[in-house]
């Protein structure tokens, strides 16, 4: 008996019915086949053998994905981007090709205490997401910088959060010293031991380490930073042997924030920050200049944060807008961030007015010509 199986066309014998049909009735499909005789097999048991063979020998030697719970603590797997940020399948998210952007994502963080709480209040300009993500994958020391209140710092808090990086973040002040950042010797439990600082911690454990107000800092104490943000050893002289050089964990990246570009403040509104050295900033591989958001984006974190009508919202908005044009023609010396929005909105629901509410927050801080301009562009808006 023929261990081949019959074509019920023409009568043929053949171990699989796809095969005779691509080559003696190309006219036909295997659906219309199966359909016009569904009880009929499609392959020999043999075709049946050998196809069961050939499949486990291709899930043998295929690595498997590794599952989230089956991860070790501090191993990465690849993750969509838009996934990740709860972006949806928007063109930007998506790679040129439309498919989604693999990231690396830590399942299970060697570090966990420093992991910092994702927030799904936070609204992501996806084009400044993108490129600080991409900086991270990389390894390239990256500078955001812009006016107050822009969400540099929460940004990288939130990409953190979101990849299960654990994050450092230390801020600076002209009062800064390098013994601050490196480390120090303390006496503790009546022996004098060296204590590490936050640089070095960061860099032993593979955590983000975010370098707030950097433009803050003097040149004297950025030094320090140089040799790390090409990626090398920390060297901490005054340390004990152990802790005397420090290796970079694969994991450890360098980023930072500011006011200014370390050109100096032009704007007259960030009072202490310096002329940053030019051969320090050069280090960083990555900057980004980041505006304030659009203003959806800026009356959805409204909503968001304070459970504000989008028609309130809007108006704060609006107002905060015809605060920063007025800003940008010099007619006045201060800008409102959405930091004080969210605090204007806040109060303007407790008191009823957010006309009050901006009052409260933002233009009682001003100079008595500042603050006429904005309280007319309150009654503008507010009424």
């Amino acid at each position: 008996m023929s261990e081949q199986i019959k074509c019920l066309i023409c009568g043929g014998l053949t171990h699989s019915i796809q095969l005779h049909l691509k080559s003696d009735h190309p006219e036909i499909s295997v659906e219309a086949y199966v359909k016009r005789y569904p009880e009929m097999p499609l392959l020999s048991e043999v075709a049946k053998a050998a196809l069961e063979k050939r499949q486990a020998q291709t899930a043998a030697t295929t690595p498997a994905k590794p599952a989230a719970s089956m991860v070790g603590a501090g191993a990465t797997i690849k993750k969509a981007f838009h996934e990740i940020f709860n972006l949806g399948k928007v063109k930007g998210a998506m790679s040129a090709k439309g498919e989604g952007i693999p990231i690396s994502v830590f399942p299970k963080p060697e570090q966990p205490e420093y992991v910092s709480q994702a927030s799904d209040d936070y609204v992501y300009d996806i084009d400044e997401l993108k490129n600080a993500v991409l900086a991270l994958e990389l390894n390239i020391p990256c500078y955001v910088w812009g006016h107050k209140g822009a969400g540099k710092s929460e940004l990288w808090d939130q990409i953190t959060a979101r990849t299960g990086r654990g994050i450092m973040r230390v801020q600076h002040t002209v009062n800064t010293e390098e013994s601050h950042i490196v480390g120090q010797w303390r006496v503790k439990g009546g022996e004098t031991v060296f204590e590490l600082g936050p640089l070095p911690v960061a860099m032993k454990l593979g955590l983000t380490y975010l370098a707030d107000e950097y433009d803050f800092m003097l040149p004297s104490v950025s030094s320090v930073y140089q040799a790390v943000l090409e990626g090398k050893p920390l060297v901490i002289k005054e340390a004990d042997p152990d802790n005397r050089i420090i290796r970079p964990h694969p994991n450890f990246r360098f980023v930072a924030t500011g006011n200014t570009n370390g050109s100096g403040d032009e704007t007259g509104l960030y009072q202490g920050t310096v002329l940053g050295n030019s051969a320090n900033y050069d280090r960083f591989g990555m900057v980004i200049k980041k505006d304030y958001m659009k203003k959806a984006a800026e009356s959805q974190i409204l909503q968001n944060r304070v459970s504000l009508a989008k028609e309130d919202a809007d108006k704060l908005v609006e107002f905060a807008g015809l605060v920063r044009e007025a800003y940008d023609s010099a007619k006045i010396s201060d800008v409102i961030s959405p930091r004080t929005l969210i605090y204007a909105a806040r109060i303007g629901i407790k008191r009823g007015s957010f006309r009050q509410g901006v009052g409260l927050s933002f233009i009682n801080k001003l100079s008595r010509v500042d603050a006429e301009v904005c309280g007319g562009l309150a009654q503008r808006i507010f009424g």
